[in-house]
């Protein structure tokens, strides 16, 4: 007589709300899902390595403006347009050059590197500085006194007080320099050197001869420049005017050519978005729409722009952009509550927190920001962000092929509960809708709760335990308490389970077919460590998992079944 079993070794505090059910299909919507969605921004090399993430990306305003050749970047609107020489990240064996150091340690980490390629046109020029005074955008001695900007930064750098924010009083500034409270018509040489692509070609060039092709173990990703359509605030001492979709375009075709001329088995990223306006228009759009927009047929930036890359690729057989580059960050409603991009952990940033993961995929969720005040007016849904399907929707329309990348996102500064949480079903989200690249801004903090949210994919047991395989089908009553995720991979079935409840919730497990195996369970639970919390014997379909804690993160592992152990139960 075969008997069923469904145990569980976990005991939690409180009263647990109404039963959960989950149902796991090991037959449905089965797909591999990418491992280049476990990658980071930066980070110690040594804890990259221990973690074990796949991609590292070199990326952020200041790759906008580096100079290879010198080592320099400008810091633009993050640092008082400065040209600051950059620290190089360090590992055994490293190379002094930032840049080249970067490679060289994600490599001897087993990571990926993604390197952003400028575009913008403009680099640090070659006489600046290796020490303060440093070379600055803004200077005080040239366009005149500066105030604090509107981010709280004071009007000066205090270790280059000639080094300006850009703003201005017109009241007090008579230079005529000073209009509408920012610095205008500035001289962009005052930093910066005019260049052509040729010059980022001969970067790729001196990254082959250090590490090899991409198709030799060299590197093989590149990011054409980021955020482009933020240029005309964060290097507008170089770029002022909004960037339009034929300006990205254009860059694009140059930059992503001399990418490609140089190694063609390279792989370029682009247009790298900043966020949701400019998936539907340029910055010279008002977020939405705008002439720009409709001057190009009304078309959403991110869509035509895929359209370009294939028309492209059918007139001159190359395809000039292989990943459609976004990023993403959850947005905060105008000025209500803390900022869930934050380690704000209060109650109502929590909540909002973990219910914008819906943003990622749920065609129904209207944002609870800003986003949900742009209405829903045609067939764009702007209220409604659905962002991954949105972006797959349009890669299928009008450029088949190209790959999804979210090369920027966040859901907390590292440090909440409920932030590890979000970034533990971030990538299992990730997972089950075809991203095939991520990298998070930037790599946690070592032993952080965020770093949690991956460990609990990349090391679940602390010796080695990693989920991997396919993504198939897993489905919870209710996806505001519980989360559902499943994977089957290595002779394992995987099912995350995360409780975004403020109770405990106890849960019931059903597959469509019968288990004969002894399973584990694994959790975090807000900011605690990550361990083995249950255990149990399977002999059946149906698994049921008592008071799994508020605010956690839990991932049962079933191993396929086991025959000596099916042998005794039967």
């Amino acid at each position: 007589m075969r008997r069923i079993l469904g145990l569980v070794a976990v005991l939690c505090s409180g009263t647990a709300a109404a039963v959960v059910n989950v149902s796991v299909d090991l037959t449905a919507n089965v797909h591999p899902f990418s491992p280049l969605i476990f990658g980071v921004a930066f980070g110690d090399p040594a804890r990259n390595a221990q973690m074990g993430y796949t991609v590292d990306r070199w990326g952020g305003n200041s790759t906008t403006r580096y100079n290879w050749q010198t080592d320099v970047a400008n810091h633009a609107f993050d640092y008082y347009f400065e040209n600051i020489p950059n620290d190089a990240v360090s590992c055994a064996g490293s190379p002094a050059n930032s840049a080249d150091a970067f490679v060289y340690c994600a490599r001897a980490a087993g990571a990926q590197a993604l390197m952003t390629i400028p575009t913008i046109g403009w680099t640090p020029r070659s006489d600046s500085p290796s020490g303060h005074p440093y070379l600055a955008g803004f200077s005080v001695a040239r366009y005149g006194v500066q105030i604090a900007n509107p981010y709280g930064a004071p009007a000066v750098d205090p270790y280059d007080t000639d080094a300006g924010t850009g703003y201005c009083n017109p009241a007090v500034n008579k230079t005529g320099y000073c209009v509408g409270g920012l610095i205008v018509n500035n001289n962009p040489t005052d930093t910066s050197t005019a260049i052509t692509p040729t010059f980022e070609q001969q970067w790729v060039a001196h990254m082959q001869s250090a590490f090899g092709t991409a198709a030799n173990g060299g590197v093989k990703l590149f990011s054409l420049d980021n955020e482009v359509m933020l240029w005309d605030s964060t290097h507008r001492d170089v770029h002022p005017l909004p960037a339009t979709y034929d300006e990205i375009w254009n860059k694009t075709v140059a930059y992503a050519t001399a990418i490609k001329q140089q190694d063609p088995n390279a792989l370029v990223t682009g247009p790298v978005t900043w966020g949701y306006c400019d998936l539907f228009g340029s910055a010279a759009d008002n977020c939405l729409d705008g002439n720009d927009r409709q001057s190009h047929g009304g078309t959403p930036f991110v869509a035509w722009y895929l359209q370009q890359v294939c028309a492209y690729q059918q007139q001159n057989d190359v395809r000039l952009i292989d990943y459609l580059d976004l990023h993403w960050y959850p947005q905060d409603p105008n000025g209500a509550g803390g900022s869930i991009y934050s380690n704000d952990d209060d109650a109502a940033t929590a909540g909002r927190r973990l219910r914008s993961l819906k943003e990622l995929y749920d065609p129904d969720w209207v944002s609870e920001a800003w986003i949900g005040d742009l209405g829903d007016n045609d067939e764009n849904h702007y209220d409604k962000p659905n962002l991954i399907p949105r972006a797959r929707a349009w890669i299928d329309a009008y450029c088949p092929g190209t790959k999804l990348a979210i090369t920027e996102y966040a859901w907390d500064q590292d440090q909440t509960g409920d932030g590890a949480v979000a970034q533990a079903e971030a990538l299992a989200i990730f997972a089950r809708e075809g991203v095939d690249l991520a990298t998070r801004w930037i790599a946690p903090v070592a032993n952080s709760p965020a770093e949690r949210g991956f460990s609990i994919f990349l090391n679940y047991d602390g010796a080695g335990g990693r989920v991997q395989g396919d993504s198939v089908a897993a489905t919870s009553a209710n996806v505001d308490q519980i989360g559902a995720y499943a994977f089957h991979g290595n002779g394992k079935t995987f099912v995350l389970l995360t409780n975004k409840d403020t109770a405990a919730n106890d849960v019931t497990v059903s597959f469509n077919a019968s288990h004969f195996a002894a399973w584990k369970l694994y959790r975090f639970v807000g900011t605690g460590a990550l361990g083995q919390n249950g255990s149990g014997t399977l002999n059946g379909a149906t698994l049921a998992l008592a008071a799994l804690p508020a605010r956690s993160a839990n991932l049962l592992v079933v191993p396929d079944d086991d025959v000596i152990f099916k042998n005794g139960f039967e």
